[in-house]
């Protein structure tokens, strides 16, 4: 099991990609604008674009630079301002100067590399990565960072769980699919190691978390399992979790059973339907009610010792 901690500015064989050609960042700036539309469009953008390029991406104002292939259409989407804006704002409202980040997975580096530059170089930032071909473009992401703004990032070369073990990886053939869980788009299938969140974190010397962001396709349960000593010290954590019935039945568990535990553990849990500047913690929405547990969404989860 590796650990690598990845200090921005470090250089690396993506930095060297050349910047974004000038009719690009005025066509990115244009779209970026559209108050709607932006993952259509990217997703049109991406069966016609080739050639790997870096680029500020949104939101401008935090100029963070991505290594973009815009041929995936993942990344034309986060070149864009597309790609899971619910998130972005949810991190916005939460992570301050200081703070501790968990981010699982790690993806192409977008949402671990905005935890890290709110957060600061007094902040710290942890994730994980069992995908290889995720892992080396979110490593070489983390590359692109700045020392003075950024949090450090450590990243483990595996997956969170309730247990340290190796197993079966359904490796996917869409960058972000690839799940312990279930077979999607499935390219081949592998073998990655898990470790138990709260040793990994003890390792670390990290005792609580504040902010968290879990999308881990259909393993949310089984990684949570293995933070619940972390939960415990963490009374102050605002999470978003990614919530999807089909995949988390494929791996064993259930909406209610996620639902139910995250209640267990203090948390308020509310449908992330709407986000925003207008939103409290970014995102915003209605109670899970039992019942709802299947829908496929991602559910807020405020602590007790954030609520008032």
């Amino acid at each position: 099991m590796q650990v690598d901690m990845v200090p921005s500015g470090a250089m690396t064989a993506r930095e060297s990609a050349p910047a974004q050609p000038p009719a690009f960042a005025a066509l990115q700036r244009i779209i970026t604008a559209l108050p709607r539309g932006r993952s259509r469009i990217a997703r049109l953008l991406a069966g016609k674009l080739r050639g790997c390029f870096v680029a500020v991406v949104p939101p401008f104002n935090l100029d963070v630079r991505l290594a973009i292939d815009p041929s995936d259409p993942f990344q034309a989407e986060i070149w864009l301002g597309a790609y899971q804006p619910h998130v972005v704002a949810f991190l916005m409202a939460n992570v301050r100067a200081g703070s501790t980040v968990l981010c699982a997975g790690l993806h192409v580096g977008y949402i671990v590399s905005i935890a890290r530059r709110l957060a600061g170089p007094l902040g710290r930032v942890l994730t994980a990565e069992p995908d290889p071909i995720a892992l080396e473009c979110g490593r070489l992401n983390l590359g692109l960072g700045d020392p003075v703004r950024d949090a450090p990032v450590e990243v483990l070369t595996g997956g969170l769980s309730d247990e340290d073990a190796t197993l079966e990886l359904h490796q996917s053939n869409v960058l972000g699919h690839s799940s312990f869980a279930t077979s999607h788009h499935e390219a081949t299938l592998t073998h990655a190691e898990l470790r138990r969140g709260d040793d990994w974190l003890e390792e670390r010397g990290v005792a609580s978390v504040d902010v968290a962001v879990l999308d881990v396709e259909g393993w949310e349960l089984r990684a949570l399992l293995g933070l619940r000593q972390t939960l415990a010290r963490s009374p102050q954590l605002v999470a978003l979790i990614e919530l999807s019935g089909w995949a988390l039945n494929d791996a064993g568990t259930s909406g209610p059973d996620l639902v139910a535990f995250l209640r267990s553990q203090g948390f308020d849990v509310r449908w992330a339907s709407a986000h925003g500047h207008g939103c409290r913690y970014g995102v915003w929405g209605d109670r899970v009610e039992k019942g709802d547990e299947e829908t496929a969404n991602d559910v807020l989860c405020v602590g007790s010792g954030v609520r008032t």
